[in-house]
This record gives structure tokens, sequence and C-alpha cells, in this order.
């Protein structure tokens, strides 16, 4: 390689790691989540009150500290689980098997506003 290849190589990983860091200081954070259950609303909960939420008899959504993640799941992979604590506007936890999706707004956005599309 030449050291003209070389430094094009720094200036565009550069780039990519400024434009992450500005995504990710720029996420907004939402006011309160809203659950689906088979793609009809089971209920929205704020994110400044700390709580557990009993999804049916499959999922348990916790509410801590302005965050909410899942705790349990009856699905046999558990990747709900695995995606963490979310809190920014528009990220989402979504369970396949059991038709669970947990998605954060703000307050300004109505459930049905952040969709793109419906399926099923």
């Amino acid at each position: 390689m030449k050291k003209a290849d070389i430094k094009l190589i720094l200036i565009v990983g550069a780039v990519c790691a400024a434009l992450l860091l500005l995504r990710y200081f720029r996420m907004d954070t939402g006011a309160s989540v809203v659950v689906e259950v088979n793609g009809e609303t089971y209920g929205t909960y704020s994110l400044s009150k700390d709580q557990t939420i009993q999804i049916n008899d499959t999922n348990v959504l916790v509410i801590e500290d302005g965050e909410a993640y899942m705790s349990e799941a009856s699905c046999p992979d558990g990747l709900c689980i695995s995606q963490g604590h979310i809190s920014a506007n528009g990220t989402m936890i979504v369970c396949l098997p059991n038709r669970v999706v947990v998605q954060v707004l703000d307050d300004d956005t109505d459930a049905e506003d952040g969709l793109d599309a419906v399926t099923g």
C-alpha cells in the first residue's frame, strides 16, 4: 500500500467514527413504552415510573431508571432478553415467538404514527 492509501483509509475511518458518535449522542430519550401483543396495544407505560409488567403468561417487562428491558420470556431462544435496555425514541424489543413488541415513544408520538407498515 502507498502512503496515500493509508491516509485515505484513516480519513474514512475517522469520518465513520465521528458519524457514529454523533448519532449516539443525538438519540432522544423517549417518555413511554407501548407494548403490543399480536398487533394489538396491550398497554402504554411511562419510563419515569419504575415498574414490572407481566405480559400475558409469556413475558416480563421491567422499567427501571428510565430504561425498559425484557427480564423473562417463555420463548425458546430468549433473543428478546438479550436485546438489552432501551430508552431512545423509536427503539424496540421484539419477541417473535410470543408476538410481543415493545417500542419507546416520546410524548408527541402516537403509537399508530410510529409505524411504517403493518403486516400480519
